[in-house]
C-alpha cells in the first residue's frame, strides 16, 4: 500500500507541490466546515495549477461527498426538504449536460474554459450587489439547479454559490441553510462521482491523492465547524474573489 501511494504520488506532482496541495485542502475544507459550501471554489483552481484537472475533479468530488455526508448526518433534522424538492429535476438536467461536455471536450480547452469562468466569477464577486429580483421560487430553483448541476459536473465543483442564492432567497437561518446546502451537494456529488467513475477518471493517481488528502480534509472540517460562529462573511467573499482572479490568470498562462 505504501509503495503504491508513493509511486502514484511521484507521478502526480513534486513533493513541494503536494505539500502546497495539502495546505490548500486544509484551507478549503475549513471553509466548507464553517459554511456548508465553498471548498471547490478555493481548492479546484489552486490544485489545477500543479495537478491535471482530470485528477483534481474526481478527487475534490469524492472529498466533497465525505464532507457533505458528515454534515448532513449531523444536521439532518435541520434540512429543509420542501425547499430542496424544486432543485431535483433541473439539477439532474444540468448534471447530464455537464457530464457529456466533460467527456467530449478536449482537456486543454476545458482547462482554459475553467480559467475564464473563475476569473469572470471572481470579478463579478467584487461588484456591488443590486437588490435581488423577486423571482418566483420555482423559477429561481430551476435556474440555480440547472446552472449548479452543469457547472459542478463540468468543472468539478463551484456549484455551491448557485444553490446558496436560491436558499438565501428563502430566508433560512444559518443552521438550516448549512444543513440544506450540504444535503444538496451530497446528492450532487454522488451522481457526479458515479459518472466520473463510469468514464474511468478514478485512476491510481486519483486514488493516491484521496488517500493523502482525506485525513487533512477530516481535520479541516472539525476546524471549520469550530470557526462557524465567528465567520466574517464579507471578508471571506473578498478573499475568495481575489484568489479566484489570481488563480484563473495563472491557469490561463499555464
Amino acid at each position: 500500500m505504501l509503495d503504491f501511494l508513493l509511486d502514484s504520488l511521484a507521478g502526480l506532482a513534486s513533493p513541494w507541490a503536494l505539500a502546497l496541495c495539502t495546505l490548500v485542502i486544509f484551507a478549503a475544507y475549513t471553509l466548507r466546515g464553517a459554511t456548508g459550501f465553498g471548498a471547490g471554489v478555493v481548492a479546484i483552481p489552486l490544485l489545477a495549477l500543479v495537478m491535471p484537472l482530470t485528477v483534481v475533479i474526481p478527487v475534490v468530488t469524492t472529498l466533497g461527498i465525505v464532507a457533505s455526508f458528515g454534515q448532513s448526518v449531523q444536521e439532518f433534522r435541520h434540512v429543509d426538504w420542501h425547499a430542496l424538492r424544486g432543485l431535483a429535476l433541473p439539477s439532474a438536467i444540468g448534471l447530464a449536460l455537464g457530464l457529456w461536455l466533460f467527456a467530449s471536450l478536449d482537456h486543454a480547452l476545458l482547462l482554459k474554459a475553467f480559467a475564464a469562468f473563475i476569473i469572470a466569477f471572481g470579478l463579478w464577486s467584487f461588484l456591488p450587489r443590486a437588490p435581488a429580483a423577486k423571482l418566483p421560487p420555482r423559477s429561481l430553483a430551476a435556474a440555480a439547479g440547472g446552472a449548479g448541476g452543469l457547472v459542478a459536473t463540468l468543472f468539478g465543483g463551484m456549484a455551491g454559490p448557485f444553490y446558496a442564492i436560491y436558499l438565501r432567497a428563502l430566508a433560512l437561518d444559518k443552521r438550516r441553510f448549512r444543513a440544506s446546502i450540504s444535503s444538496v451537494l451530497l446528492c450532487l456529488g454522488l451522481v457526479r462521482a458515479a459518472g466520473y467513475g463510469s468514464l474511468g477518471f478514478y485512476d491510481r493517481r486519483a486514488l493516491a491523492a484521496l488517500l493523502l488528502f482525506a485525513p487533512v480534509m477530516a481535520l479541516a472540517m472539525l476546524a471549520g465547524d469550530h470557526w462557524h460562529a465567528r465567520l466574517d462573511q464579507a471578508r471571506f467573499e473578498r478573499v475568495v474573489a481575489t484568489l479566484l482572479v489570481i488563480s484563473g490568470a495563472a491557469l490561463l498562462l499555464k
